[in-house]
């Protein structure tokens, strides 16, 4: 099999996550990586030792112009823009964009004839992207002779699009709202401060709440998930709405989601109805769980979203509560790898 060769821009949370999951999968190497970090020793550091994810049991080492994995040169690059870094010289096809940088996202576009695909780590406008992906709902969509860039989503839309997908084809959606609970993110603040933008460095974000103290508070703010999701479940718009709170803990989200249902059900319906699911799935979306478990129990799991049927219930018929958790670095990060691997499938199809 010809070699698979892919390229990080951004090799901080997700970048590194995808890199270690990469290493299980061995279905393409990393060949390039792109970080402003300067220090190759500290990103070769980074990579070893992870306050969550724990020591990875490789030889890590590195030189002027990279890091060596077991034995295996990875080029690292230093540069500001996705588009200046040397992708085709290293046979990278795909390069996976983690910066979180809008900017990123912008001159991709001139990265044309000489990558096959840009897949976004987050959900940009739609005049940007070619194709919005969340594996497990709408991966045959993929054009990969015409779509360039192709955008993941973000992690709370790829645990609940497939899950409303599924109540919707069953049981049609009358309304519903979500409240999700994710955990801190590098930019936040340690102590009150600004409130400043990662995507859009320079920028001071109105929402004043957002800049106080992550480790003290639970902060309430507006999330995009279902904006995100509506780019592919375009039924959904108008429908759905969602709140957010950033919770002083360090991985491990969790979406509490309210919906009416156009059908009657009961909850061992609903049950049985993601077993299933769960039974024949390609990658690993679903997982139902039925132990009494606490965010950092599910911590490291690849599934895109954990259903917890322990608080799974109706009301008046068809008012359903459902509990999601799921791992807003590490199941997100394996959903990319997932959608890598199925770029390089249909180049043979």
């Amino acid at each position: 099999m010809e070699k698979r060769f892919v390229g990080i821009n951004g090799f901080g949370r997700i970048g590194r996550a995808i890199f270690r999951k990469v290493l299980e999968s061995k279905n393409f190497d990393i060949i390039v990586i792109n970080d402003i970090n300067p220090d190759n020793k500290n990103i070769a550091y980074q990579l070893k030792y992870d306050s969550l994810y724990g020591r990875l049991d490789k030889e890590i080492n590195s030189d002027e112009s990279g890091i060596i994995v077991d034995g295996k040169k990875i080029f690292v690059y230093h540069e500001k823009n996705i588009d200046e870094v040397p992708w085709d010289k290293h046979n990278a096809t795909r390069v996976v964009d983690s910066s979180g940088v809008h900017n990123n996202t912008v001159r991709a576009r001139k990265l044309k004839d000489r990558v096959k695909q840009v897949v976004i780590s987050y959900s940009p406008e739609e005049k940007l992207v070619d194709r919005f992906i969340i594996v497990g709902v709408n991966e045959n969509e993929i054009d990969v002779k015409n779509d360039l860039i192709i955008s993941n989503s973000i992690c709370d839309a790829n645990a609940f699009a497939p899950v409303i997908n599924v109540l919707n084809r069953e049981y049609g959606i009358n309304h519903g709202f979500m409240t999700t609970l994710h955990p801190w993110l590098q930019y936040q603040n340690l102590l009150d401060g600004p409130t400043a933008s990662f995507a859009y460095p320079g920028h001071i974000d109105s929402h004043y709440t957002f800049g106080r103290a992550s480790t003290f508070s639970l902060l309430p703010k507006p999330t995009t998930a279902i904006d995100a999701t509506c780019k592919i479940l375009k039924f959904l718009k108008g429908k759905f709405y969602s709140f957010s709170y950033r919770v002083p803990t360090a991985s491990v989200s969790s979406a509490d989601i309210s919906v009416k249902l156009n059908k009657k059900a009961i909850a061992e319906e609903i049950k049985r109805l993601f077993e299933n699911e769960a039974k024949k799935q390609k990658y690993k979306i679903f997982y139902n769980n039925y132990e009494p478990l606490v965010s950092i129990d599910f911590k490291g799991m690849e599934y895109s979203a954990i259903i917890d049927h322990r608080w799974t219930s109706v009301n008046d018929g068809n008012y359903l509560k459902l509990i999601l958790w799921y791992d807003n670095e590490w199941g997100y990060s394996c959903r990319i790898v997932n959608l890598i691997n199925i770029l390089f499938e249909k180049d043979s199809n």
